[in-house]
């Protein structure tokens, strides 16, 4: 059994709190939500659809140029088919719009592989786009909300080889390989678990009496992390937080966190984090990213700083 092309409320509500943080489905939910009361068709849906295009694209490499030659066409029709079957009315035009929007969203998929055989195949999809639709229509809401971590995102799925239509048979089976979304009991740990590791911000530098951080400034660092952890959102700070911590010090503490405390949360927001948050970050977002993971030459010696008798 495999997941329905056209969904039931239970299978929307599973999709989107499973791949709430998926770059994927949050650029294709804030592309076309609001066609939603139009076409009568979900981003849920459209996201689904592009799954399957997709999955079927890298599981029949070899084949990429023959199942472009006629996917708009299959998938309009496997759509209209199975409405016929759940009985679930649909205008011609509306469904050639959601069509269209699936394959603009497999389009940008194909695109983000950095595989050039795969595309080099965009191009006939889009002239099946626009022999459909209103080309501008379908492709500005998807290139105006694209996420920036969304190539990256669809290079790392290729890379794992697990494929998401696979998992889709039931709603309970929805799960990101890449990004698992955390149950609220996780979810709560993290904040625990990430709270214990930046206990040692609460103390001085190594060998200094220079604190690292006051303490109303820790207390809204805390506050700020479990909002993100709870919410997958980055919390606004009007006023940026201080500390007296290298740069690298710091952006590597958050990297632990990302890949152990808060691996719940996508990497991109943990930089969004770092950045909304901290002033010195402010003049390195460019570089932030590439450096991550960098592990600076002296940084236990930060991690467990002395604490002022």
């Amino acid at each position: 059994m495999t997941m329905r092309r056209l969904l039931t409320t239970a299978s929307k509500r599973s999709i989107k709190d499973a791949f709430k943080v998926n770059a994927v489905f949050r650029t294709i939910d804030a592309a076309y939500k609001e066609l939603e009361p139009t076409i009568r068709f979900s981003p849920e849906e459209i996201w689904v659809n592009c799954i399957i295009g997709f999955d079927q694209m890298l599981k029949n490499h070899d084949d990429i140029g023959d199942i472009t030659c006629r996917m708009w066409y299959n998938t309009y029709c496997e759509l209209t088919d199975e409405a016929n079957e759940v009985a679930r009315e649909f205008e011609k035009d509306k469904f050639e719009t959601a069509t269209s929007c699936i394959i603009y969203s497999i389009i940008a998929c194909m695109t983000a592989s950095d595989d050039w055989e795969m595309m080099k195949h965009t191009e006939t999809l889009m002239f099946q786009i626009a022999e459909h639709s209103e080309l501008e229509a379908i492709v500005s809401p998807f290139d105006n909300n694209i996420e920036s971590n969304f190539a990256g995102y669809i290079q790392r799925y290729i890379s794992m080889g697990k494929y998401i239509s696979d998992r889709l048979e039931s709603p309970k089976a929805c799960v990101d390989p890449i990004i698992p979304v955390g149950t609220p009991l996780e979810r709560t740990k993290a904040k625990e678990d990430a709270k214990k590791r930046l206990e040692f911000m609460k103390g001085y530098l190594p060998e200094s009496e220079t604190l690292i951080m006051t303490s109303s400034n820790f207390n809204t660092m805390i506050e700020a992390v479990e909002y993100l952890i709870e919410n997958d959102v980055v919390k606004k700070q009007e006023t940026k937080i201080r500390t007296s911590m290298k740069v690298a010090h710091l952006r590597y503490t958050f990297y632990l966190i990302f890949k152990n405390e808060g691996k719940c949360v996508g990497r991109q927001l943990w930089l969004d984090f770092l950045c909304e948050t901290f002033s010195q970050m402010q003049d390195n977002k460019t570089s932030l990213s590439k450096h991550f993971a960098d592990v600076p030459p002296d940084y236990d010696r930060y991690f467990k700083p002395r604490r002022k008798k």
